[in-house]
């Protein structure tokens, strides 16, 4: 079992390597000493800045002050501060904005033309150039919500409804279904308020996370509230997640008026998944992919990469609730039957899903470290780093259940195994360790998601 502590530690390392501030490259450079003032400051960061959301502040040598920046079509990822002709020394210049994958980015520096002196007085951004704790908390909670909501939905439909429907899996030419459906049915109601109260919960998180979102990116671009939710891709991306979140709410009311049932229709469960399968989809859009050379592939690649993970993460976090519980209450024979075909159509998703989740992160990886090297000497790499050392973890764990104990359950499922109490109770732990590395690799993915890949 992965204890607290140890979650703990993993996340307070991954957090010091989020501290740090994104590089700018400043022309002409920081202490440079030029014959004439250029006509503006160039401030280059490592990807398009959104234009509505680009300021700075300069201090020229006699006190002339001018507050402008401005960033074009033709060269999208540097900020151009105009910068006012006031004569001989050093010129101080700050500048703060957002770029268009969510990064604020803010800075100063100071040149001087022919002489050092007079000096202007100093300037301050009114923006954050670095990872904020509560940043990483709210999209931690966005993205447990998102991926969370979905995935239960599927694995729900498609692993439980679909034992449920078979009537779990027995020898050949036994009359059983009609047996295991309604063990199944008598013991479904703490497990199903269980499920329900987890995506509830799920669902609370991807708001709460969304509410916490919006004042610390607002006060990371300098206050402009309005200016981040109108004229930013992130602003954008914020309030369809929020709309989503509210119709998600919406879908789930209205679900729980029908009868509570083990395998209600699909369209319900469909309807609870749609809003968080969407919600990956603006992630993506306002997110590392959408800010590269080739961004509508890069999306689609990680708009599937997104999916895969909702549907094993969210799909164990089902397990755990509903299909652990249940089995848990049921008679030995029944739980071992519905067990069986259960955790056999769950296996099938989990393997779709983590084949694809390889072939997609190997793709952005690719596309978003310029050398191997970049996994342990940059920031976003030492995290990348970390995920995939725990994602392997998962990995051993889900090969472990695959080859060893769904052929188990499934054998004394069609009667050629005795016991199953070994069966269900390493199931069990197996769940809740997956489900807890899955929780550490969304928080690492948190940090990630607020560092600049080195490209």
């Amino acid at each position: 079992m992965i204890r607290l502590r140890a979650l703990m530690a993993v996340l307070a390392v991954v957090l010091a390597c989020a501290a740090g501030a994104s590089a700018a490259r400043v022309e002409p450079a920081d202490g440079a000493r030029v014959q004439a003032a250029p006509a503006a400051l160039r401030v280059v960061v490592d990807a398009p800045v959104e234009p509505a959301l680009a300021r700075a502040e300069v201090r020229g040598p006699d006190g002339a002050v001018a507050r402008r920046a401005v960033v074009t079509g033709a060269d999208p990822q540097a900020i151009l501060v105009p910068i006012p002709a006031d004569g001989p020394g050093t010129y101080r210049v700050a500048w703060w904005g957002l770029t268009t994958d969510g990064h604020p980015v803010a800075g100063r520096t100071g040149f001087s033309v022919r002489s050092s002196t007079p000096v202007a007085g100093d300037v301050q951004p009114a923006g954050a150039d670095d990872t904020s704790p509560l940043a990483i908390v709210a999209r931690f909670l966005v993205l447990i919500g998102v991926f969370g909501t979905a995935g239960m939905a599927l694995a729900r439909e498609w692993s439980i409804a679909g034992a449920w429907d078979a009537g779990g899996t027995g020898p050949p030419g036994s009359d059983h279904a009609a047996q295991v459906r309604a063990a199944a049915d008598a013991h479904a109601a703490r497990p199903l308020g269980l499920w329900w109260a987890t995506w509830w919960a799920l669902l609370g998180a991807w708001i709460a996370g969304l509410v916490l979102a919006l004042p610390v990116q607002a006060w990371s671009t300098g206050g402009q509230w309005s200016a981040l939710l109108r004229d930013s891709r992130w602003g954008t991306a914020w309030i369809g997640l929020l709309v989503l979140g509210v119709l998600g709410g919406l879908a789930a009311a209205v679900a729980r008026r029908a009868p509570r049932s083990l395998a209600p229709s699909p369209a319900r469960m469909y309807a609870l998944a749609v809003p968080g399968l969407l919600g990956a989809v603006l992630l993506s859009w306002s997110g590392h992919a959408a800010s590269g050379s080739d961004a509508t592939l890069g999306v689609a690649i990680d708009v599937l990469h997104g999916w895969a993970t909702a549907a094993w993460l969210g799909g164990l976090v089902m397990l755990l609730v509903l299909c652990v519980p249940l089995l848990a209450a049921m008679g030995a024979g029944d739980r071992v039957r519905f067990g069986a075909a259960a955790v056999v159509r769950f296996s099938s998703l989990a393997v779709a899903a983590v084949v694809l989740l390889v072939i997609t992160g190997v793709y952005r990886a690719l596309a978003e470290l310029p050398s191997l090297e970049s996994l342990w000497t940059t920031d976003y790499g030492v995290v990348l780093l970390a995920k995939l050392a725990v994602f392997a973890v998962m990995l051993v764990i889900a090969a472990w259940n695959r080859a060893v104990l769904h052929p188990r359950l499934e054998r004394r499922a069609l009667g050629l195994g005795a016991g199953d109490a070994t069966g269900t109770a390493q199931l069990r732990r197996s769940v809740r360790a997956e489900v807890a590395l899955g929780t550490v690799v969304m928080a690492l993915v948190a940090v990630m998601v607020g560092l600049m890949p080195p490209t």
